[in-house]
């Protein structure tokens, strides 16, 4: 009787193995390539703001592009590495009583990304960005003529990036990320106070290949 029961319960047991293993999702069974690339490009909603509360300029957000290309390498099933190298326009538009200008700051900025893809459709990343500035405008808003302002920024621009992404029909994917400057994007030639860039970023990219 002990034996058939043994038996009758080690059938059991196996018969709810082979029911959890397929009722898990598609996504966790179905095999992944581990490396991806891709092509991406799109708008930035750019700003700069200070921690001196007393500042005297009022700053306003600009619109600037973003394009480039990322890779990624999955080293877990959820989890993967991304970076990418990406040219982007920050900056913002200065007011007060006697200015009227705006700074277009371009920068190459290379962020290297945590991701967490839960879902074969969506994924969400976060990690440290370096961008290295290119060059910088100054354009008066009131005649129009642009001034080169390169010393007025530093060299390089340190950010954190938070942000999702959604896997479209058609290799395409949509993400959108808000990057938060960590430290002052400007020299003290100019400006007194430090400035940070800060930026609301959505791109609308293609996967070559992976996910």
């Amino acid at each position: 009787m002990m034996k058939r029961i043994t038996i009758l319960l080690a059938i059991i047991l196996t018969t709810l193995n082979i029911l959890v293993v397929e009722g898990q999702s598609r996504y966790y069974r179905k095999k992944q390539p581990k490396l991806g690339y891709g092509i991406k490009a799109g708008v930035n909603y750019a700003g700069q703001s200070t921690t001196n509360k007393a500042a005297e300029y009022n700053t306003t957000n600009i619109l600037g592009i973003n394009a480039g290309g990322y890779v990624n390498y999955f080293l877990l099933r959820p989890f993967a590495v991304q970076a990418e190298l990406m040219v982007s326009g920050k900056g913002s538009h200065w007011q007060d009583n006697y200015d009227n200008e705006k700074d277009i700051v371009t920068y190459i900025d290379l962020p290297i990304l945590l991701r967490y893809q839960p879902l074969n459709f969506l994924n969400i990343h976060a990690g440290p960005q370096i961008g290295l500035m290119l060059n910088a405008k100054q354009k008066d808003m009131e005649t129009g003529i642009k001034i080169n302002i390169n010393d007025y920024y530093q060299n390089f621009d340190y950010g954190f990036v938070f942000g999702a992404e959604a896997n479209l029909p058609n290799n395409l994917n949509l993400t959108l990320r808000y990057i938060m400057g960590l430290f002052s994007a400007t020299t003290d030639i100019m400006y007194v106070d430090p400035w940070k860039n800060n930026l609301i970023q959505i791109s609308l990219g293609y996967r070559i290949t992976g996910r």
